[in-house]
């Protein structure tokens, strides 16, 4: 099984959502190798996996049974769930999520929204993800209630056939998986803070897209759909890919946000061609300070955060970049990062003199707090 026959978009999707820890669905017909796959990679990848299919489990199974524990009931979680919680690294994956009983499917849709099995919270270190067939497609299929299909990254599954394949010609117990660290390499630095200001910034011009409210039509609210909570999962998924997989990317986005509102945001993100805040950081005469105003702030943002959350040294190039900033006639912009800067000065460090004369007034204008800042 060569990691290239399954180095689609929609697999990297699902391996970034994996690493994230944001719960997928998988949506698609039965017998197309999703069980299989998944129990493959995460097992191959370092992972403790545990597939529990609905359709032939009871509520209780994820409830708990009740047990009486010094005079209190207590829910014990099964054997599955404490297997899952003592290991280094966990993936629970549950099956036929859409055509088990309404009790079953209540208690799994407990376990994603909750991250609790009985009275046992899943560590962060499981990762979940689920599979349905949809309504449209199979008889008995339910749909997904909104507020549940809203925490999800939705995938509609497609197999990838030349893996698929290879495997049936060579063997699958012979296939070795696909490695996640060849599919998808370790994130950029800054790369959290690049999407996460990109997206900021892109919602504050499409604030309608921020909460637009549960779509009336139950198709549509049990898939993806903007939200607060939506656009968040978006967020950390898309900061494990690798900026340029944009088809990766919509992917991601399509599958949290919904189709339309992923489409505007790779329109904007192409219009906008963002910095790498990395590359500024080492370099920020690199930057066209008079291009749109929004790919500076969106910049600005993004060095701030990495500078807020490094070292001593990286928060001077941080600073450094503002001090630029405001030399080429935009200290406006800086502004709101500027302030993330100056409350985030890592003990016994000194403000250079320039961040003092190109902010302090400006600083003070708008109402800040910068008293430290001021002091000679």
């Amino acid at each position: 099984m060569s990691n290239d026959a399954y180095n689609t978009p929609t697999f990297r999707a699902l391996v970034a959502a994996i690493r994230a820890n944001v719960p997928v669905l998988l949506w698609g017909q039965p017998g197309e190798g999703k069980t299989a796959l998944l129990e493959a990679f995460g097992a191959g990848n370092g992972y403790h996996v545990e597939t529990i299919v609905g359709s032939v489990r009871e509520a209780t199974d994820f409830l708990g049974l009740p047990v009486e524990v010094g005079g209190d009931v207590a829910y014990a979680p099964p054997a599955w769930a404490k297997r899952l919680a003592a290991a280094e690294a966990g993936l629970l994956f549950l099956d036929e999520l859409s055509i088990c009983p309404p009790s079953v499917m209540r208690a799994m849709l407990r376990i994603i929204q909750e991250r609790v099995v009985g009275e046992l919270p899943l560590p962060g270190s499981v990762a979940i993800v689920a599979a349905a067939n949809p309504p449209t497609m199979s008889n008995g299929a339910d749909y997904l209630p909104a507020p549940v299909a809203n925490r999800l990254m939705h995938l509609d599954w497609d197999l990838p056939v030349d893996g698929w394949l290879e495997g049936l010609g060579d063997g699958f117990e012979k296939a070795a998986p696909p490695r996640l660290d060849s599919l998808l390499r370790p994130p950029r630095p800054g790369n959290r803070e690049r999407v996460r200001m990109a997206v900021k910034t892109f919602l504050q011009a499409r604030r309608n897209l921020v909460k637009p409210g549960e779509p009336s039509d139950p198709i549509t609210a049990g898939r993806a759909w903007p939200s607060p909570r939506s656009w968040d999962n978006a967020a950390s998924v898309l900061a494990q890919l690798d900026p340029s997989d944009e088809d990766a990317m919509l992917v991601v986005l399509k599958g949290c946000v919904g189709d339309g509102a992923a489409t505007e945001y790779m329109a904007w993100l192409a219009a906008t061609d963002l910095y790498d805040p990395a590359q500024v950081l080492e370099r920020p005469s690199m930057v066209e300070w008079k291009s749109r105003p929004d790919r500076i702030y969106a910049l600005l943002g993004a060095v701030a955060a990495m500078g807020a959350a490094g070292d001593a040294r990286t928060w001077h190039k941080a600073v450094a970049v503002m001090i630029a900033c405001a030399k080429a006639g935009k200290p406006d912009l800086a502004l709101p990062s500027v302030a993330k800067l100056v409350n985030a000065k890592p003990a016994g460090v000194e403000f250079p003199q320039a961040l003092r004369e190109a902010f302090t007034d400006l600083m003070y204008r708008a109402g800040l707090q910068v008293r430290e800042l001021a002091v000679a």
